[in-house]
């Protein structure tokens, strides 16, 4: 009856550490000169599923004004979305463009890299 206690509370235990699966989004912000952004990249297995960037405008019109922006140079390409949530401009990849993308390949410590080599902060 032990052996079984053990081994069920080592496989609690290695659940609590691994997040039952959480755990798999990295989230880096950036404030610097006035500038704020944050990127949210979430991974499923070892490959980057869903990028969200979000960057801190003036106002809500200016954020809206960039999102008009975006659609009129980007269109609607699969996989990508631009929206104002506020005074945030809000892009959005997955799917084919993430695949597309320099995103593509990339494992969560090279992501992690590039971001900080950026100036986030990522954790």
């Amino acid at each position: 009856m032990k052996k079984y206690l053990s081994v069920l509370f080592i496989a609690i235990f290695a659940l609590a550490l691994t997040g039952c699966g959480k755990g798999n989004t990295l989230k880096c912000t950036l404030n610097e000169d006035g500038h704020k952004g944050s990127i949210e990249v979430t991974f499923k297995g070892d490959k980057v599923s869903k990028v969200v960037a979000k960057e801190e405008m003036a106002s809500k019109e200016e954020a809206e004004s960039y999102v008009a922006l975006y659609t009129a140079f980007v269109g609607s390409e699969e996989g990508m979305t631009a929206k104002a949530d506020g005074k945030y401009f809000v892009v959005t990849m997955s799917g084919k463009a993430v695949d597309d993308s320099e995103y593509k390949g990339l494992t969560k410590a090279d992501v992690k890299k590039s971001a900080e080599e950026e100036g986030y902060k990522c954790k």
